[in-house]
């Protein structure tokens, strides 16, 4: 399957808000892997009624997944067992939860990003998509999940700000990975304004999302009384994930599966 990578520059335009809403909506098994360099957000946003009622940890996740691999070069997906986590209510996804302290980026480095981009590239073969929030481009930022990724998408709004901080990244980006593995993820947005965020930034547009503030606030802080299944917001992640899915899998492979059990050892 396909491994898929989204970050942002320095603005907001919310990455993470569309990472759990795609995940929500994913047709197939998913594993969301939190790799944002300055705090992940997904556990204590998207996550927090399951992490306060215990049903989710933050002992597992990056760092956890870092230390126990640290004497190793290369892991297979099977290093990930154990510090994955389900999601309840949503048996098809997986979720690496991530760093709560610069300190703790710092802990992992470089080699460990660089472990863990080569079990989840190992996993993807095998069957289930990941889905990757790599956070704002930094000094931190996990390079090895971006440059092993199927697809990278560049987070941003349909304003002069976001584009022209998305621009220097994108240059980054042009020299790191082929163009044809960089779209934008344009959030907030119509379909005419993601057009022109294209052309601004010289890549495709690999994901589009509404200007839905009730719904993206239930995905990014489980907070609100909106019934996600009848947001637009929602409805248009399941259009996107389903594309997305789609086109970065072979059809003769679209049946295989399987996510490392939460829990396992």
């Amino acid at each position: 399957m396909a491994v898929i990578t989204m970050l942002s520059a320095k603005a907001s335009p919310g990455i993470t808000t569309a990472v759990a809403a795609l995940a929500t909506a994913w047709p197939h098994r998913l594993l969301v892997v939190d790799a944002d360099p300055a705090g992940g957000d997904l556990l204590r946003g998207w996550g927090s009624p399951w992490l306060v009622d215990g049903h989710l940890t933050s002992e597992c996740g990056a760092v956890s997944f870092a230390a126990a691999t640290r004497h190793l070069g290369t892991v297979p997906s099977e290093g990930l067992a154990g510090h994955v986590q389900e999601i309840p209510s949503h048996d098809h996804v997986r979720l690496l939860a991530g760093v709560t302290t610069r300190a703790q980026t710092g802990a992992i480095g470089d080699d460990g990003w660089r472990r863990l981009a080569s079990a989840t590239r190992d996993l993807a073969r095998e069957g289930p998509d990941v889905l990757i929030d790599a956070g704002r481009w930094a000094p931190e930022t996990p390079w090895p999940l971006i440059t092993e990724a199927d697809l990278v998408l560049v987070g941003v709004r349909p304003t002069l700000r976001h584009i022209s901080a998305a621009l220097p990244l994108i240059t980054t980006l042009r020299e790191l990975i082929p163009i044809t593995r960089l779209g934008a993820l344009v959030a907030a947005t119509t379909s005419r304004q993601a057009d022109r965020v294209a052309q601004a930034l010289g890549v495709p547009v690999g994901v589009e999302l509404p200007d839905d503030p009730a719904a993206a606030q239930f995905f990014s802080d489980a907070a609100g009384n909106c019934p996600p299944r009848h947001s637009a917001l929602l409805r248009t992640s399941r259009k996107a994930a389903l594309r997305l899915h789609r086109s970065l899998t072979p059809p003769t492979t679209r049946v295989a599966d399987g996510v490392p059990e939460a829990g396992a050892a």
